[in-house]
């Protein structure tokens, strides 16, 4: 068996980058997440008092809305911050608790992995067909892109998540 040459230091550095990472992509998450608040605001102050609503509302919202969830998914995850139903699975053994949170990261991966690939295949090909949205003509690219960012760093988090869970079983 080959010995491993991936030094641990190598790897905290790296995941300590990641984790940064995820923090500034979330910075922007609740950027956006204010932005969608002051164009609602906005938006129905001015269609309900001035009888002006704000062209495009419905666009901007839906591109800040992608932003927001999934550049802010992969910090909730590394804070485990996800919401679980854990009734049944805290009457298990630590054995089966173990499996069930095991399969479930892993199933989380696998759909993760899937979002990303189709983020960035998709992002390429609305670069490519130059999509842009019906009413402001923005174009689609850099938000399917965001796609793809958000569920590749979701995905790292999985995957150090099943890491961690394996390690703690081999230890144990």
């Amino acid at each position: 068996m080959a010995q491993d040459t991936v030094s641990p230091r190598w790897i905290q550095g790296t995941i300590k980058i990641l984790r940064r990472a995820d923090f500034y992509l979330c910075i922007i998450a609740g950027v956006a997440m204010f932005l969608i608040m002051l164009l609602t605001v906005a938006d129905v102050i001015g269609r309900s008092f001035f009888t002006w609503p704000i062209t495009g509302t419905y666009e901007l919202s839906r591109y800040a809305l992608v932003v927001m969830v999934l550049l802010g998914i992969g910090y909730v995850q590394q804070g485990n911050q996800h919401i679980a139903v854990d009734l049944f699975v805290n009457k298990l053994s630590r054995s089966g608790q173990f499996v069930i949170e095991l399969i479930g990261t892993l199933m989380g991966l696998g759909f993760s992995l899937l979002v990303s690939w189709q983020g960035w295949r998709g992002g390429l090909e609305s670069m490519h067909n130059k999509t842009v949205s019906d009413t402001l003509h923005i174009p689609a690219y850099p938000f399917e892109f965001l796609i793809g960012l958000g569920a590749t760093f979701l995905s790292i988090e999985l995957i150090i998540k099943v890491v961690t869970l394996w390690k703690g079983k081999a230890d144990n």
